[in-house]
């Protein structure tokens, strides 16, 4: 019933951290839900059909409402700030790439790391050396790369995804304006389709920071396989050491699972830690 669907997609797009995300994802967001909950979907379709002007003030509507909009939260709404959308006039006003750095703030976990970029780089290229970064679940953290650059000596080619296609047209955006030599694609890593991609395959080196937890709670695993068909052998993961809402404390063993993954495929690995986050440094 397509426009029970439009309605629900309306109403979770009310939500102002989510707005700019495209209407497609949110519908297989809420088809996968009424696929594994059929008696629901049929519940919800009667009450539309009977009462179809009252229909948003239903119980029933407002917990899958609710269940959606926990989804989408934690894998895209809950990172942004409420200046997110202010990026364009930001990069717009930027004349030199380095002016750039004050939008990393527009995105929590890019404002969490503005502090602490020079460590968090200076360890990860003194163990290994990228040509090409593949950075995936990115949010803003490619427009870091000029401090990539400082670390380096040199800017590395770049291929930045993310799972909405409106900000990696932002992103594509400010590759091409400092005439760097990146790509922005967006992927739902969860469906590994990335694998595929020319550009990706290219990359010797891939971060996924603070990716897996989102990934996890969509698709239990997914990210165990996504690691084994990643082409590159070097691959940064963090992970965040205390909430982003209620700044609870993780402790280590957490990622006890991850560990243990990583040592079953005998992969080499060393950590570090700031504040607020966790990284593994993987070889394959």
């Amino acid at each position: 019933m397509q426009k029970l669907i439009n309605l629900l997609v309306t109403q979770i797009k009310d939500k102002n951290q989510i707005k700019d995300l495209e209407d497609k994802l949110i519908i297989e967001k809420i088809n996968k839900y009424f696929l594994t909950n059929g008696d629901i979907r049929k519940k919800l379709e009667k009450e539309f059909l009977k009462k179809e002007n009252k229909i948003i003030k239903s119980k029933l509507f407002k917990e899958i409402l609710k269940i959606i909009r926990k989804e989408i939260g934690i894998i895209y709404g809950s990172f942004l700030t409420s200046d997110f959308d202010k990026r364009e006039k930001y990069l717009n006003q930027a004349n030199t790439l380095e002016e750039t750095q004050s939008m990393l703030k527009l995105h929590k976990s890019t404002r969490e790391r503005v502090d602490y970029y020079n460590e968090i780089y200076n360890k990860i290229f003194e163990w290994k050396k990228p040509k090409k970064i593949a950075d995936l679940c990115c949010g803003l953290n490619p427009i870091s790369i000029s401090l990539m650059k400082e670390i380096l000596n040199y800017t590395p080619k770049y291929f930045a995804s993310d799972i909405n296609p409106k900000d990696m047209e932002f992103m594509q955006l400010f590759f091409n304006k400092f005439k760097i030599k990146g790509t922005a694609k967006s992927y739902d890593l969860t469906k590994l389709e990335i694998i595929e991609n020319k550009q990706f395959k290219d990359c010797d080196m891939v971060f996924l920071f603070k990716a897996l937890d989102s990934l996890e709670f969509i698709k239990k695993n997914c990210t165990k396989e996504l690691i084994l068909k990643i082409p590159s052998k070097n691959i940064v993961v963090s992970f965040p050491t205390k909430s982003l809402v209620s700044k609870k404390e993780f402790k280590i063993e957490k990622r006890n699972w991850f560990i243990k993954f990583i040592e079953e495929n005998n992969f080499k690995y060393e950590r570090f830690e700031i504040e607020n986050e966790l990284f593994f440094l993987i070889e394959k």
